[in-house]
């Protein structure tokens, strides 16, 4: 059942990307006339599957009632996580091409515009979109298990899911163990794939600190996840192992501050890291920043080795002005 579902939703959902969740209005604008008992009455025709007799009984009242009760009728389906049967799933999919007729006018950025006044429509493509990211899920877990999933069924730039696939992706692979999360990791470092953005690489080294994954960042442009990926560095690696990372993150022009302040935070801070900070001092765009960095730092040598450095800079800039004035030249003899 579920391949079918899966199937179905698949060739039936053509949603529309960040819909907004629309609630029924809460003061009901349409007369109380026995809408309670409509109400019970769909509801379970509804859960018998009675399609034809909720049509039926809808298309019997009047618009403002008939969409009202359809939008109460399709947030009872909120709780499932996915369609019954194929028929529930047919059903829902038609409300959603229904254009709601009873209209309001509501105020819009100062203009008056007329809007459904029960998106029951709208309600309906919420519904599926829930129900589409359950199969996406449901699917990708299958796959994981059993050791067949492919990053490209997702990855490709001419995807037009590719954003709501990943979010069940990203859903679905922070559930799992770690021993299945090391080997998708190994298998991504390993790829060249197209990347929307740095959610999946910051999950996976977060979780599993691979040091393949990590370069593979540190060469995606930067964004947030990427930055915030660095403070994981420390939690995997120590030592010389976290000082390369760090430093070949640094240059990644973007990446390179917070790197640097990551690496100042290696404690002990290997000799490598050291020669490398120090001469960073030489790079006059960040020089202020890490002289600052190295003075938080609880390193006597490197402390020492920053002071001898700074009095060696002071003296060569402060040479030729301490120079004594030698005086004007003297004359060419004969002249």
């Amino acid at each position: 059942m579920k391949h079918v579902l899966l199937i179905l939703l698949s060739w039936l959902l053509v949603l529309p990307v960040g819909a907004a969740e629309t609630q029924p209005p809460r003061t009901t604008l349409v007369a109380d006339e026995g809408l309670q008992g409509h109400l019970d009455y769909l509801t379970g025709r509804l859960q018998l599957g009675q399609f034809a007799a909720i049509d039926t009984l809808l298309d019997s009242l009047a618009v403002g009632q008939r969409e009202y009760l359809l939008c109460q009728l399709l947030t009872t389906l909120n709780s499932q996580p996915r369609p019954t049967s194929p028929q529930l799933l047919a059903w829902v999919r038609a409300q959603s091409f229904k254009a709601p007729s009873w209209l309001v006018e509501k105020e819009v950025d100062g203009f008056l515009v007329q809007q459904p006044a029960y998106d029951f429509a709208a309600a309906a493509r919420q519904v599926l979109s829930r129900w589409q990211q359950q199969a996406w899920q449901d699917n990708y877990r299958q796959q994981l298990e059993e050791g067949t999933f492919e990053f490209k069924q997702i990855y490709n730039s001419r995807n037009p899911d590719l954003a709501q696939q990943q979010q069940a992706l990203l859903t679905v692979l922070d559930r799992q163990p770690l021993p299945l999360l090391q080997r998708e990791a190994h298998t991504l470092a390993a790829m060249s794939i197209f990347l929307p953005d740095n959610r999946l690489l910051r999950l996976l080294t977060e979780r599993t600190g691979d040091s393949a994954l990590y370069q593979k960042l540190w060469h995606q442009p930067v964004d947030h996840d990427s930055v915030a990926a660095l403070a994981s560095v420390g939690r995997f690696h120590q030592g010389q192992a976290a000082s390369d990372l760090l430093i070949a993150a640094s240059r990644n022009a973007r990446l390179k501050l917070p790197a640097l302040q990551q690496l100042s935070q290696l404690s002990p801070l290997p000799d490598t890291a050291q020669q490398f900070l120090l001469a960073e001092l030489g790079n006059r765009q960040y020089s202020g920043q890490v002289a600052s960095l190295l003075l938080q730092m609880d390193e006597p040598r490197l402390l020492a080795q920053l002071a001898d450095r700074l009095t060696r800079q002071e003296k060569r800039h402060a040479s030729p002005v301490m120079l004594p004035d030698s005086g004007t030249p003297a004359a060419r003899p004969g002249l």
